[in-house]
């Protein structure tokens, strides 16, 4: 029962730190993202076509901030209007 318990912690763990990892500014700037639905900030968001900085995406089209990356899919919500959007990784 105790290496069921420790097993479980671990996988845990690894969970969480890939969910912090798929959120960070880091990785998703280095994504290519494509616009699927909602709000609109760009229809591709490349390596050169954005910037971040703390939570925030910034392009020439708009402003949003990051509500949440599941690795294949990012939801955004416009700053002004509060609308959200989906964008599609296309790694």
């Amino acid at each position: 029962m105790e290496k069921v318990f420790k097993i479980l912690i671990v996988l845990i763990g690894v969970v969480v730190i890939y969910g912090f990892y798929i959120n960070s500014d880091n990785y998703i700037k280095n994504q290519d993202w494509k616009y699927g639905e909602g709000t609109h900030i760009g229809d591709w968001l490349g390596e050169n076509s954005f910037e971040i900085e703390s939570g925030i995406i910034k392009t020439n089209r708009g402003t949003a901030r990051i509500v949440f990356s599941y690795g294949i899919k990012l939801i955004i919500e416009n700053v002004e209007t509060k609308e959200r959007g989906l964008y599609f990784n296309k790694n």
